[in-house]
Parts: C-alpha cells; structure tokens; sequence
C-alpha cells in the first residue's frame, strides 16, 4: 500500500508543470501541484525549489475571494495539506509568490461526485 501511494505521488510530481513560468533558468527549477481528488477532503499543495527567504501561498475560489493564506520561511520545498470538506464546489486557484515570481495552479473541487 505504501509502495503503491509513494509511486502515486511521484507520478503526479513528474506529471506536473512550471506554471507561469518565465525564460529564467531559476524558474524552470519550480515546480507546483496540487494532489487530490475532486471528491477529496483533503488537497496537498507540492512546491519544489531552489530555497527562498520567503514563500507565501494563498487559494482562492472561483468568484476571486482568499480562502486560504500561508507563508513558509526559508525553506526550498513543502507538501501542505488543506482540508475543504466544508468548501463549496467549485474550481479553486492556488498562488505561490517566492523570490523568483508567481505561480498559478487550478483545481476542481466537487465533494458531490463520489
């Protein structure tokens, strides 16, 4: 089960992309996803890169409101889980601002499909 979860996790991590990404080579370096379902309860926000001073994520809803806001200090990476069973459905934006620029991720959230 284990070996099942961490090979589910690295397939998603190398089927992500840069997003937002600039012709810096230090852009290319970063890379943000989310893991879950659009059932979940539960989403894991993966950021990957060179270490930044400070990292600042915030999730958005789909009508622009902040539902979520984080800062991490001087760290090159996080795997931050969210809960959102109380969360409306809908498609939700994740925004990572580090050193190197802004990073946009869209989800879909509908915890009626099961």
């Amino acid at each position: 089960m284990k070996k099942m979860l961490l090979l589910a996790v690295t397939a998603i991590m190398m089927s992500g992309a840069t997003f937002a990404a600039k012709d810096s080579e230090a852009k290319s370096s970063t890379h943000v996803d989310v893991i879950g379902n659009g059932y979940g309860r539960m989403y894991k926000v993966l950021y990957m890169s060179a270490p930044q001073d400070r990292v600042t994520m915030s999730i958005y809803d789909e009508d622009g409101r902040m539902v979520v806001k984080t800062s991490v200090k001087g760290k090159d990476g996080f795997l931050k889980p969210f809960r959102f069973e109380d969360m409306p459905a809908g498609e939700y934006t994740v925004v990572i601002k580090d050193d190197q620029g802004t990073y946009r991720k869209k989800f879909v959230h509908d915890p009626t499909e099961f």
